[in-house]
């Protein structure tokens, strides 16, 4: 009796050489991690753990052994503890002759003979091209933390324990606790919805922190007027402040503090539009002249005012903006301004908002341009009544701090940073008008 031979037949071409294209991704993958192990052997004080031909080697065997579970579930099992069982041996050694050796290239080894096992392990993740997608990005990312061991530990040398802990404890309000708020309204007038205001207070901290991580890993000498853009990001005030204190102190820095204070409000005006288009983008047609307006403005006040002088440049000082503390007070006065927003267009109409916009806006702009942005994406408030409420606010916080530089500074400095502050407000409200009258 002749037994009829059975044929596979593939639908695509590439699955016939599918177990060749995922050892090969394996091999590829390996030799990358061990070229980079290889290069670093001198600075590991005479490790003699792996090296540009070991690791592809781990990660073939990971891949030939999970291909041959169906003749022996085991054998996979047995492979990895084989691995485990000579990277012990290796670190025993290294311990005997050298006085420090971490764990890097023994986990590293044990990550790239899982790497191999996972590129032909069929059904763990399918198509086999996104399974070895993810095979080929593990593997440079393991590489790229492999070869920026000193960028790293820069890295951490300049970041404080403070920092870090208010950065952890802020993490886990962003991680943790926000995707366990009610993603419903809530409150007087349905004016607070948990999920939203826990997104908004997120993403305001996430802009703050870009600058104050920026800060510290370019240097607060770096440039003065790179330190204040970046200042800005954390927040226009406390800079105007900042500069305002010192020339307090030394009236002869009030051309460069001017400067500093111009390119700072620059910042916090695009950091307004960036604001705007992740919460309602359809705003940004209204917006778009008059924040344009008082960008261009304020960029001819940094012109007109700012006078170099490189021995006055001294380090900008701004706290973490990921504390937890001031994450609390920023969600509770987002949700006062949010209710009050809503409350005061509900019983008010438009001019009701656009009093809160003004009130709100001598201490922050933020909350005023969020809730005005939300309020106009719910079809509560035209987008023309967002926008005049958040130039309001703009133009209310903008008077606040030149007096407060005034005040702190004197007349030199409060000249100057009237000076960019008129020429802000002068052109938002012009540009404002123009605009609104083709909407």
């Amino acid at each position: 009796m002749i037994r009829s031979a059975r044929v596979r037949v593939y639908d695509h071409p590439v699955e016939a050489y599918e177990n060749h294209i995922a050892l090969a991704t394996a091999v590829a993958v390996g030799l990358l991690i061990g070229l980079e192990r290889e290069q670093t052997k001198p600075e590991r004080k005479g490790s003699s753990l792996a090296g540009v031909r070991t690791y592809p080697i781990f990660a073939l065997v990971g891949g030939l052994a999970t291909m041959l579970e169906p003749a022996s579930m085991w054998l996979p099992l047995v492979a990895l503890l084989g691995v485990f069982a000579l990277v012990a041996i290796s670190y025993a050694a290294d311990i005997r002759t050298t006085d420090d050796h971490g764990l890097t290239s023994e986990v590293s080894l044990i990550a790239t003979y899982l790497l191999g096992a996972l590129a032909t392990s069929k059904g763990v993740m399918e198509p086999m091209t996104e399974r070895l997608l993810l095979v080929a990005a593990i593997g440079v990312t393991i590489t790229f933390l492999l070869s920026s061991k000193v960028w790293f530990h820069g890295l951490a040398a300049k970041v404080s324990r403070d920092d870090f802990y208010a950065t952890v404890k802020f993490l886990i309000v962003a991680v943790i606790v926000l995707p366990l708020l009610p993603d419903r309204d809530l409150g007087p007038l349905d004016a607070i919805n948990p999920r939203h205001l826990g997104l908004l207070v997120v993403t305001i901290s996430g802009l703050s922190f870009i600058g104050y991580v920026a800060i510290h890993m370019l240097g607060p000498r770096r440039g003065l007027l790179l330190g204040a853009a970046l200042g800005g990001l954390v927040s226009s005030t406390a800079v105007t402040l900042s500069f305002a204190a010192r020339t307090k102190q030394e009236p002869k820095l009030a051309p460069v503090a001017a400067g500093a204070i111009a390119i700072a409000w620059t910042i916090m005006l695009g950091r307004v539009g960036v604001l705007v288009a992740l919460v309602n983008p359809a705003l940004l047609r209204v917006l778009a002249a008059p924040l344009g307006a008082m960008i261009v403005a304020s960029l001819l006040g940094l012109l007109l005012t700012f006078r170099r002088n490189d021995r006055q440049e001294t380090p900008l000082e701004l706290e973490n903006p990921f504390e937890l503390g001031g994450a609390v007070k920023v969600t509770l006065m987002f949700g006062a301004v949010l209710l009050a927003t809503k409350a005061a267009t509900f019983y008010l109409g438009d001019r009701g908002l656009y009093l809160t916009s003004g009130l709100g806006g001598t201490t922050d702009v933020d909350p005023v341009t969020l809730s005005s942005a939300r309020l106009a994406s719910d079809a509560t408030v035209t987008a023309v009544v967002a926008t005049v409420a958040i130039v309001i606010a703009i133009a209310a916080n903008t008077i606040v701090k030149v007096c407060l530089t005034g005040g702190i500074a004197g007349r030199g400095l409060g000249k100057r940073v009237g000076l960019v502050g008129g020429l802000v407000i002068a052109a938002g409200f012009i540009a404002l008008g123009v605009s609104a009258a083709f909407v």
